[in-house]
């Protein structure tokens, strides 16, 4: 612990006049004289009347008594022990509290030095060069605030000089309100003055409490004001009231810099002889000078005494001239006597010095009762402008000497550099950071001790760090001065935090010139922030005799002269040079260390920082859908890639963050990611969710696949998942709430995006309906499906609606509808068409690639678009809040891998390849999943030699009359030559259970007519058959009907299916039949066949589909499928007979904003292969390393644990 020492205070002085403050115009005095009140300058004037009772002796000893009341009385307040230390301390005076140095000499850095050069011998703002850089002269009228007056009229003259203001009047009521009634506002929401602690009044009237520099500067810095004088206008006469809250943040204009200047008169305290020893520092003067030609107008401050209308001892009535040669006692100093702030406009060298007063008759009829001070050194006087209105002194300036011994406080106020337009006012910055509303406490402390102290602040918006500032106690002090992002560290020896930290943003080391509260602009080095980063401000302030500034708030608990409060983990110290091993928290931690006074304590640093909005600049949304475990890239037999993969897309979303910076990259997903292949499969999603957190995804939306593994499992991979995952219309019908959250919030700097989540309704039949069902087979999900789509539409608006009251900016519809192939009522445009207030859909389930506009219910346009499948292309729309565009297109291979996402992948598919590679079969021909595009489906709009073989399998494996596969769920073509585990797995990824139903002819034509309901588009539905051959005629309208959930309801009308045989036979409807297939179809009603539901079940499962198809290949064709086999035609041997309609319109080659089918889900060929669920468990923890964190996330999380892989 430091070993802090309280700096020496003086005890509050006895009042050296009648306080004005309590003085009222007129007010009768107990001896009959009336005293006439300017603040500071009782003016007394016996009665004819006492005078004539009183003998020669009673008129002498009454003059004499008045002679007291215009000198100070002499207090020896003794002051507390204490080594000598030059900063000193906050003493009472007659303008309130007011910091004291121990050593003047500290204020002047350029004591002893040559004076400034060319400074002229004349010099007024009110005349430069024909123009007036001074405001008008006021009045303050019966209130003691002059302090507030000679304050703004610096900062005016400031804006004057500096050009930027050509006319100008700020509230002194304004200043002197707010600068005693402060508040804790460190929730407003303005971004402006947040701070916990704040000046007192006491219960006091604020006008009439005095003031001093260290109130104002420390209001003025806080942010309370300065205001347009219209605002808060300031009288004269008694009765002025208070100023409304609401203007207690305003400011018009802002004071940016508080400089104190040299002192003129320097007290420095002599611990030997215990007083102060006072001189005079001439090279003060040019100081002072130099900033009224430079900066403008200062605020000083003098001890006024009998500056009425008549002359006196100090005043020359008829020159306007002014001069105190003050008789300090030992333990007074110029601060402590002054009563009075004015401002300085010019000097005049040449101001002869016999026309201050030297020596004054009080009573005209006593001319040998003289009253006399030492003459001025020399000739000389600045030109001060009062505030006791025009009609007092020279149009309500006067002259004050050089080398008047009571002037101090030297103040130079600067506005900040933004043109002054009062309440229009461009702002430098919008906000500012701070816990030392107060800027003062009750004592100034130091250290000999190596002293950091820190503020940690935590972002309130999206904001940009561009500047911060200190309160330096000494001129000639150096600081080191550092900002850092999103300090973590804890201390192991004290359990704190380390504000130093981080990423070092920032830093500084300088001499500073002056004293007082001084800004440093990081330039270059601003840097952005959002809410949850933090930052800190961390400084060591040095004096010049080699102790450390504590610089922090200090109160002694009585709240008479602020009320500073700390609250844990805003302020912090060290007493090491580095602050590595043992930051503590000033809240929480005790700073006096050994011999410290229990009646004073530290709160926050007086550190501030100041931010501006950023501003809205343009962000991008990369997008995929429909990945089905396309991880790798890959190639076509040119070698040519055909499609990102993963890795490639690492590489495009840091390209983009290299673009629109790491903050303004979103990558998203609309669903489908998880199931397709062996990867897949095997880990039941949990490798996709890996490799999707490794790239960095943000946002998903579940697509219907996502549901594969069962509803337990969907929660698992979400758990897992560094990306949000939303839904608007996936609801929890025991719950009665959405199972996902309808949006996500996501800001990109200033701008707020919604992510609103559609999930297609089709998913209760496109998944395995029993996962939506409860134990007795009610349904205890949905997706808001009816038969209109008009239930999907409300629910999507009223979310819309919702992010838009929520602040959203952009809705972004992260859909899985599709288009092709869709129910009408619930593709996308339907959706669009329907509904306003979207600007974006990203949409999948339809494997296209598109990129087009899309008119909504108020016709407007919405950018519909969809990257295809397996990551053949990445979308990127990019929005532009500035110029209110959006944009979309697709970035399309070859794209360079990356090498750290590559081999992430990598070791995942080496683990693999150990059981995946093994060979069980081999094919002597090629067996057909997609057409020779590798684009289209084939085993969803007609019969191939691959839907004959696992139709077969099915068949054989069960002994069954008829086997049925749906062509969605064959995944992957064969290609000739080995076949190995994995390729099994490849064709049916799913890996669902076999079963056997006892069903109807009725039944069997029924699904054999929902699975060609969509010819000639492509369907999952379709069916592949083994022991049964139709024919189906797509010039016949589908008679299909389908209820609101999307399942078979009846057919009427003709029929496109037709002469139906079971081996050979025509088929009987009323007959019963065994049929084999996947639990998926016959029990659970997958794809909409509810037509087997009341089937009998005569198998319910028994092993798994790619078994089926391997045992099969193995056991009844000889582990070969030869080229003379029944499979030997790609086209299938002749089951399914297409007649009468016409073929699909041919497709269009792609271009920007047409419709594109893309490649079939599923490679051409499986690379990886199987490895089975016991095995993969191992895997977990190495897998576990490669976890990104979500970009949003401001700490690194642990790695989450893995449950073993199944």
């Amino acid at each position: 612990m430091p070993r802090a020492r309280r700096r020496k205070r003086s005890r509050p002085h006895a009042s050296r006049t009648a306080s004005p403050t309590f003085l009222k115009a007129g007010l009768p005095c107990r001896i009959g004289a009336t005293l006439s009140l300017r603040e500071g300058m009782p003016m007394i004037t016996p009665p004819k009347s006492l005078l004539a009772r009183l003998g020669r002796i009673g008129r002498a000893a009454l003059a004499l008594a008045f002679a007291c009341a215009l000198m100070p009385l002499i207090a020896h307040a003794e002051p507390a022990a204490s080594a000598k230390h030059p900063a000193g301390s906050v003493v009472q005076t007659e303008r309130g509290p007011a910091f004291v140095p121990f050593d003047g000499a500290t204020y002047n850095p350029n004591a002893g030095v040559a004076t400034f050069a060319a400074l002229p011998e004349r010099f007024d703002l009110r005349n430069v060069n024909g123009a007036s850089l001074v405001t008008s002269v006021k009045d303050q009228g019966v209130y003691s605030d002059c302090w507030a007056f000679g304050t703004l009229s610096s900062l005016e003259s400031n804006l004057l000089k500096t050009g930027k203001a050509a006319n100008v009047d700020l509230s002194e009521r304004h200043l002197a309100w707010f600068a005693y009634n402060g508040a804790d506002d460190s929730d407003d929401a303005s971004l402006w003055a947040a701070g916990d602690s704040f000046v007192t009044g006491n219960g006091n009237d604020a006008y009439t409490q005095s003031g001093t520099r260290d109130k104002a500067a420390a209001t003025l810095m806080r942010g309370y004001g300065a205001v347009d004088e219209a605002a808060a206008p300031h009288q004269a006469e008694a009765g002025m009231g208070g100023v409304d809250d609401g203007l207690r943040t305003r400011s018009d204009v802002r004071a940016q810099n508080v400089n104190y200047l040299p002192e003129v008169n320097v007290f420095a305290y002599n611990e030997a002889d215990d007083r102060y020893d006072y001189t005079r520092d001439a090279s003060a003067v040019d100081a002072v000078k130099a900033t009224l030609m430079e900066r403008g107008a200062v605020d000083a401050a003098y001890r006024s005494s009998g500056q009425g209308d008549e002359s006196s001892l100090h005043w020359n009535h008829e020159e306007s001239a002014y001069y105190c040669a003050y008789e300090y006692d030992p333990y007074e100093t110029a601060a402590q006597v002054s009563n009075h702030q004015v401002a300085i406009v010019g000097w005049d060298d040449s101001f002869e010095k016999e026309k201050f007063p030297t020596s004054y008759a009080p009573f005209p009829s006593y001319p040998s009762f003289i009253l006399s001070q030492d003459p001025p050194e020399g000739d000389g006087a600045w030109i001060v402008k009062n505030s006791w209105g025009e009609d007092w002194g020279d149009g309500g300036y006067f002259y004050l000497s050089y080398y008047d011994t009571t002037l101090c406080d030297f103040t130079s106020y600067v506005a900040e550099d933004a043109t002054y337009a009062a309440e229009s006012t461009e702002h430098v910055y919008d906000g500012i950071y701070q816990y030392d509303g107060a800027g003062m406490g009750d004592g100034w402390w130091y250290s000999s001790t190596p002293m950091q102290f820190a503020n940690v602040f935590e972002a309130r918006g999206f904001e940009t760090v561009s500047a911060v500032s200190a309160l330096v106690n000494e001129a000639g002090s150096t600081i080191d001065l550092a900002v850092y992002k999103n300090p973590s560290t804890i201390v192991s020896e004290t359990g704190r935090l380390d504000p130093a930290s981080g990423e070092l943003m920032w830093s500084t080391f300088q001499t500073l010139d002056y004293a007082g509260y001084r800004t440093f602009e990081l330039g270059d080095a601003a840097f952005e922030v959002e809410p949850g980063d933090t930052f800190s401000v961390v400084s060591s302030i040095r004096f010049s005799d080699g102790a450390y500034q504590i610089s922090a708030e200090c109160d002694d608990g009585s709240y008479e002269v602020a009320k500073t409060e700390c609250a844990p983990g805003q302020s912090y110290y060290t007493d090491e040079p580095t602050g590595i091993d043992n930051w503590f928290d000033l809240a929480l931690d005790d700073m006096g260390g050994e011999g410290a006074s229990d009646d004073f304590w530290f709160n926050n640093a007086t550190l501030k920082a100041y931010t501006v909005q950023t501003p809205e600049r343009a962000f991008a949304i990369l997008h995929t859908n429909d990945v089905h475990c396309g991880v790798d890239e890959t190639f076509d037999k040119e070698g040519n890639a055909t499609s990102i993969g993963y890795a490639g897309l690492s590489t495009i979303k840091k390209e983009a963050e290299a673009a629109f910076g790491a903050g303004n990259v979103a990558l998203v997903d609309a669903g489908d990611a998880v199931q397709g292949k062996p990867i897949g499969t095997l880990s039941e999603g949990s490798y996709l969710v890996d490799i999707m957190n490794q790239v960095g995804y943000d946002v998903a939306v579940p697509g219907n696949h996502e549901f594969d593994y069962g509803m337990d499992r969907l929660r698992y991979l979400v758990n897992r998942s560094n990306a949000a995952y939303t839904s608007c219309n996936f609801d929890n019908l025991s719950a009665g709430k959405t199972e996902f959250a309808p949006y996500v919030m996501e800001a990109y700097g200033p701008t707020k995006v919604a992510y609103v989540g559609i999930t297609t309704p089709e998913t209760l039949t496109a998944s395995n309906p029993a996962h939506f069902k409860d134990a007795d087979g009610n349904l205890a999900y949905g997706f808001c499906q009816d038969e209109t789509g008009q239930e999907l539409y409300d629910r999507v608006q009223q979310t819309v609606d919702d992010a838009r009251a929520a602040g959203a900016d952009y809705v972004v519809a992260l859909a899985h509808l599709g288009e092709r192939g869709v129910a009408a009522q619930w593709r996308a445009s339907t959706v669009i068409a329907n509904t306003s207030g979207i600007d974006v859909v990203i949409d999948g389930h339809s494997h296209e690639q598109y990129e087009r506009r899309v008119a909504n219910e108020d016709g407007e346009e919405v950018v519909l678009a969809q990257t295809g499948t397996q990551l053949q292309t990445c979308g990127k729309i990019v929005i532009d809040p500035a110029t209110d565009t959006i944009s979309a297109e697709l970035a399309k291979p070859p794209v360079t891998q990356d090498a750290g996402t590559a081999a992430f992948i990598k070791g995942i598919e080496d683990e693999l390849g150990k059981t995946l590679d093994a060979v069980v079969a081999r094919s002597e021909v090629k067996l057909r999943a997609y057409e020779d595009d590798g684009f289209t489906w084939a085993v969803r709009t007609r019969e191939t030699n691959l839907g004959d073989l696992v139709a077969d399998a099915f068949r054989a494996e069960l002994g069954a009359d008829i086997g049925l596969a749906n062509g969605g769920g064959i995944r992957s073509d064969v290609a000739p030559g080995e076949v190995t585990y994995g390729d099994a797995i490849a064709v049916l990824p799913f890996a669902n259970a076999l079963c056997m139903v006892e069903a109807t002819g009725q039944a069997i034509v029924d699904a054999l007519e929902m699975g060609v309901r969509n010819l000639p588009e492509p369907s999952g539905s379709f069916l592949q058959t083994s022991g049964l051959s139709f024919e189906v005629r797509t010039d016949v309208p589908s008679p299909v009907k389908l209820d609101a959930e999307g399942a078979f309801a009846g057919a009427d009308g003709p029929r496109r299916v037709q002469n139906v045989r079971v081996n050979g036979q025509p088929i009987d409807l009323g007959a019963t039949y065994t049929v084999a297939s996947i639990t998926y179809l016959l029990r659970d009603g997958g794809d909409g066949f509810s037509m087997f539901e009341d089937a009998n079940v005569l198998v319910a499962e028994q092993g798994l589909d790619y078994e089926a198809l391997i045992s099969f290949i193995q056991n009844d064709l000889g582990g070969v499928v030869a080229a003379d086999s029944a499979y030997a035609n790609e086209n299938g041997a002749g089951r399914i007979t297409v007649k009468g309609g016409a073929d699909p319109a041919p497709l269009p080659a792609p271009k920007p904003g047409d419709a594109q089918k893309l490649a079939p889900t599923g490679d051409a060929a499986a690379t990886t292969a199987v490895l089975c669920a016991a095995a993969l468990s191992a895997l977990a923890c190495v897998c576990g390393s490669g976890l990104a964190a979500r970009r949003r996330e401001r700490v690194e999380n642990p790695a989450r644990l893995r449950e073993n892989l199944r």
